[in-house]
């Protein structure tokens, strides 16, 4: 049975410490990443509606050196699609509100975003209702944020987690700290798991256990397969930044919207997306790309002092291509 559930968490994709003189930038970072809706799979979603950008919010993007080998435009009104070696659709552009989900609040997200510690995975229960009627019968998970400042810290959690590989560099701008968020349980196979199936049985039994004083139950779990990487890199108030989304045998549905002008070009032997919007109020370009080695789906952006030309974008998207 296909799940279209997404994650209950909106993730920040892209931060940077900048200053209070680029804040008329910080809506371009939300728009760009409000384009990707979600993965979708046999069993499982993911969320990629990443809108949750704060005041000091910065971007995206890699390395240098450039293969463009051909040049395809696409009018706003053909949807994109990118497949892989063997035929099957992973990237799908679509038209705005057809995407596959959208995730709803969970009003308990604050409470355990509380009790967690940085880099921590915490598996909650909620009863709704007095009486087992009320009480959840599966596992809902929050992940919160640890930027990781050091790159060699960094390195040891990539390597702990399998995470793609991100450089201490890119383009002569120097690492500012990074991200790894855990993949969330959501297949059959991972909620027969042992730790799965243990962790739910003793917050079943707290939530029996309870009086009434509270309809919330969670708990930190141990976890190792990552979900979803990005690194920022900075030169003064100018930065770039990657992120990685791995996706799990899942497919992405990008919105495009008539004002997105998409270009599809081959660099280094992969299609990549060049994604150019303009609108009254605001113009900005980024990349977008599938790894079919990793499973990943990659975005790339620039902003602050000093934007990336289109040429600089394919040139660091060639470099960590090859």
């Amino acid at each position: 049975m296909e799940r279209t559930t997404i994650s209950d968490e909106y993730q920040n994709i892209i931060y940077a410490s900048a200053g209070n003189e680029l804040l008329g930038e910080i809506d371009v970072e939300e728009r760009v990443m409000g384009h990707i809706r979600g993965i979708s799979d046999r069993k499982r979603s993911f969320s990629l509606s990443l809108k949750t950008m704060n005041k000091t919010t910065a971007v995206a993007s890699m390395l240098a050196l450039f293969l463009m080998i051909s040049v395809t435009a696409y009018a706003a009104s053909e949807y994109i699609q990118i497949r892989n070696s063997e035929g099957v659709v992973k990237v799908q552009h679509v038209a705005p509100n057809e995407s596959a989900g959208v995730a709803s609040y969970d009003k308990y997200a604050q409470k355990v975003d509380a009790f967690a510690k940085p880099g921590e995975l915490i598996a909650y229960l909620v009863n709704n209702n007095a009486g087992a009627a009320g009480l959840a019968t599966e596992l809902s998970f929050k992940y919160k944020e640890q930027r990781i400042g050091g790159y060699s810290d960094f390195l040891k959690e990539i390597k702990r987690t399998g995470a793609p590989m991100l450089p201490a560099l890119a383009a002569g701008y120097a690492f500012e700290y990074g991200v790894i968020n855990p993949n969330h349980p959501t297949t059959d196979a991972e909620k027969n798991s042992s730790l799965y199936q243990e962790t739910l049985q003793d917050l079943t039994a707290q939530a029996n256990k309870d009086k009434g004083s509270s309809n919330l139950f969670m708990k930190a779990i141990p976890w190792s397969e990552p979900g979803w990487i990005s690194a920022i890199y900075s030169k003064n108030n100018a930065f770039i930044g990657i992120s990685a989304t791995i996706m799990h045998g899942g497919k992405v549905f990008v919105e495009q919207e008539p004002e997105n002008q998409a270009d599809k070009i081959i660099v280094a032997g992969t299609e990549v997306i060049y994604n150019k919007v303009v609108k009254e109020e605001v113009s900005y370009d980024y990349l977008n790309w599938y790894n079919e080695k990793q499973d990943a789906y990659y975005t790339l952006s620039s902003y602050g002092d000093k934007i990336l030309s289109k040429e600089q974008f394919l040139q660091l998207a060639g470099e960590l291509l090859k």
